[in-house]
């Protein structure tokens, strides 16, 4: 059975060690709450567990951070938090979590982005540029066509007020 060698707590992180190698960097509260200290022995499933909910508290705040600079699309989130080393789990937990909690919607963002960038582009590139995000393609084209309408309409409205 895998025993635990080490914890390094630091600013709310704990760093374990497993067998004299490093394991996981999970939240400090849950390396307490779960008993983690030298000389422990856990199965393997049960330090999974462990991994799991320590890790999703880290990466729930680095998703929140990230978000923080502006608005991203949900393949921009899990790709940051999988480049961070956070497992398939974490990562769809968290992601799962901010889209119930509003933080990320890829129809809203998508929205966005096409306001933002029709100002200086056109459909092709806006809608190559949201492709590239990771916003699938019909919501993209809907967002592009929805905000291109509206500016078509602004354009005809401002030649008959002339």
């Amino acid at each position: 059975m895998p025993e635990i060698t080490g914890v390094r707590e630091r600013r709310g992180r704990a760093r374990v060690y497993v067998d004299g190698e490093f394991w996981a960097e999970i939240d400090a509260s849950v390396a307490a709450e779960r008993g983690l200290r030298e000389g422990v022995t856990l199965g393997l499933e049960e330090l999974d567990n462990v991994r799991v909910a320590g890790e999703r508290a880290l990466a729930m705040a680095r998703a929140l951070n990230f978000l923080g600079y502006r608005a991203r699309s949900e393949r921009e989130v899990s790709d940051r938090l999988r480049r961070y080393g956070y497992g398939e789990e974490t990562v769809g937990g968290v992601v799962l979590r901010l889209k119930e909690l509003g933080y990320l919607d890829d129809e809203d963002f998508a929205r966005l982005v096409a306001r933002e960038k029709a100002r200086s582009y056109g459909p092709r590139r806006v809608s190559a540029e949201l492709r590239k995000s990771g916003v699938d393609a019909e919501v993209a084209r809907g967002a592009v066509e929805e905000e291109f309408a509206e500016r078509l309409e602004l354009e005809q409205a401002r030649s008959a007020a002339s």
